[in-house]
């Protein structure tokens, strides 16, 4: 069995991995699911929070577990923090598996990785220069989404890229992205770029970027073929 660390993307907290946790769990997974600093349901402290925050936040809860070995899964933003987590990490990564996930090279940003449309979407969004409020039709889909702090977007990642290549990773790249056949997923090019390195298993599905929500029995099925059978 496998202690399997989900981390979920822009605007979403630990709940998001409910029924993917709960399943993982009863085929024996120590499963967890951190929601980010700035991303809880209540109140949180105003302390400026960047990238470095959010692996930071990874990274302690891996201490405190004590976990030797550890698979991390990260969907949409959350590809930036497991990509980051791999790289500082005394636990053994025995997986990466980035799902419609960004997959940032040495010293990139999330912010150079999504479209042009969509940064300036961003920065209307954070009317008090700290965080992104979430779209009121985002809302309407889901509640619980919370703002995003603005600067895990805008700071750079550097990580080993030797030690990165030498890890087993899996990419689930989704077809439709939001649904607009006039909008191309921003992840396509990472998924074009990937293939042709090391250490990558790649899938392409035909859902749309919410990939726990589309296609639920898939995901299980991938995650319980590929994680390891020792904690």
């Amino acid at each position: 069995m496998a202690n399997v660390i989900l981390i979920p993307g822009t605007f979403h907290g630990g709940w998001y991995w409910e029924p993917l946790a709960n399943k993982l769990r009863t085929f024996g997974n120590e499963v967890f699911t951190p929601t980010l600093s700035g991303l809880e349901l209540e109140g949180h402290e105003k302390s400026p929070i960047n990238l470095d925050t959010h692996i930071n936040d990874v990274l302690q809860l891996i201490e405190e577990k004590k976990l030797k070995t550890v698979v991390l899964v990260g969907w949409s933003y959350g590809g930036m923090v497991i990509t980051g987590v791999a790289d500082r990490t005394n636990a053994v990564v025995q997986l990466l598996v980035y799902l419609d996930a960004m997959v940032p090279k040495p010293g990139q940003r999330e912010w150079d990785l999504v479209l042009e449309e969509d940064k300036e979407h961003f920065l209307a969004m954070c009317s008090d220069g700290l965080n992104m409020q979430p779209p009121s039709e985002f809302l309407n889909f889901e509640p619980r989404m919370r703002p995003h702090p603005l600067a895990t977007k805008l700071q750079p990642l550097s990580y080993n890229k030797t030690k990165f290549d030498m890890l087993n990773k899996i990419f689930v790249f989704a077809e439709k992205w939001f649904h607009n056949p006039e909008v191309s997923s921003p992840l396509k090019p990472i998924l074009d770029r990937i293939v042709q390195e090391p250490g990558w298993t790649t899938h392409s599905w035909p859902f749309g970027h919410d990939l726990l929500k589309e296609a639920p029995d898939l995901l299980i099925k991938l995650l319980l073929e590929n994680i390891g059978d020792e904690n």
